[in-house]
C-alpha cells in the first residue's frame, strides 16, 4: 500500500464543515468511484494529517483563532485530530499560515542533521558505504555473501548509533536510516538536498486546487507550481493536508 501527502485547498470553511468539504473536493478522485477502474482515481481513503514538527505553522498573532484546523475546533466525531506543537496547527486560511517559516523550518531541520551527524563522525571510527562491502561479495560471491556484506557494514560502530537513535525517536534521524545507508547519504552534495526540504515544505505530493483539479509530483515542475499556487492563494483559503493510502 502506498502513502502520500496530498494538499488539499477549499473556499473558505468553517472547520466543523472540513470532513464534508474535503470529502467532497476528493471524491473525484477515489479508486473506488466507479464500479470498473477509475482512470483517475489516486486514493483509497484518506485522513486529515499533520505531526508535530512538520505541521503548518500559524503567524503568531494569529495564535488561537477559531478558524484555524485544530484539535479543537473540528469535531472527534468527524476526525481523530490530536493536539500538536506551539503555533502549529492541521491547516486553516491561507492568510494566517506562515508559508515561509515552514521553508525556514525545514532548512533549519536540514542544517541540523548535517550537524548531528558530524557531530557523531568525531566520536566513532570512519566508515564505509555498503558499496564498499557489496563490491567485495561481487568480487568474490563464493567467499563473501551479501548477507556478510550487510551484516559488515551494520557493524560499524557510526552505523549502529544512527540505528539506535532512530529506533529511540532521534529528533534527527528518523526511521528512513534504518532501510538507508547514512554513509553514502551525508557523502552526498547536500545544498541539492537542502533546497528540496524548502520545495517540499508546503505542498505534497499532490495539490487540489480550488476548482477541483489535481496535480502531483508526478508531472514535470509539479514543486515549482505548486508553491507558486499556494503562495498566491487568497488570505481566506484554506488550506489543509490529508494522508492518502492507494
Amino acid at each position: 500500500m502506498t502513502k502520500f501527502i496530498v494538499t488539499v485547498c477549499l473556499p473558505p470553511t468553517a472547520p466543523r464543515k472540513l470532513p464534508r468539504a474535503i470529502a467532497a473536493a476528493m471524491a473525484p478522485y477515489d479508486a473506488n468511484l466507479t464500479e470498473g477502474w477509475n482512470p483517475v482515481g489516486h486514493w483509497d481513503r484518506w485522513t486529515i494529517h499533520s505531526s508535530p514538527g512538520n505541521a503548518y505553522l500559524v503567524m503568531p498573532q494569529h495564535d488561537g483563532d477559531r478558524r484555524l484546523v485544530t484539535a479543537s475546533t473540528v469535531p472527534r466525531r468527524k476526525a481523530a485530530l490530536d493536539a500538536l506543537g506551539p503555533l502549529e496547527c492541521y491547516g486553516g486560511p491561507r492568510g494566517l499560515l506562515d508559508f515561509d517559516g515552514m521553508r525556514e523550518r525545514a532548512a533549519l531541520t536540514h542544517d541540523a542533521l548535517l550537524t548531528a551527524w558530524t557531530e557523531l563522525t568525531a566520536t566513532h571510527p570512519p566508515a564505509r558505504p555498503f558499496s564498499d562491502f557489496a563490491a567485495r561479495h561481487e568480487a568474490g560471491p563464493e567467499r563473501y555473501s551479501m548477507a556478510d556484506a550487510r551484516e559488515e557494514h551494520l557493524a560499524q560502530p557510526l552505523v549502529q548509533d544512527v540505528a539506535r537513535r532512530a529506533v529511540a525517536g532521534d529528533p534527527h534521524f528518523d526511521m528512513s536510516f534504518l532501510t538507508g545507508d547514512p554513509v553514502a547519504y551525508f557523502a552526498q552534495e547536500h545544498e541539492e538536498e537542502r533546497l528540496w526540504a524548502v520545495r517540499c515544505a508546503v505542498p505534497g505530493f499532490a495539490v487540489v486546487t480550488l476548482d477541483g483539479s489535481w496535480t502531483d509530483a508526478d508531472t514535470d515542475g509539479h514543486w515549482e507550481q505548486a508553491n507558486r499556487y499556494l503562495d498566491g492563494l487568497d488570505a481566506e483559503a484554506v488550506v489543509l493536508d490529508l494522508l492518502c493510502h492507494s
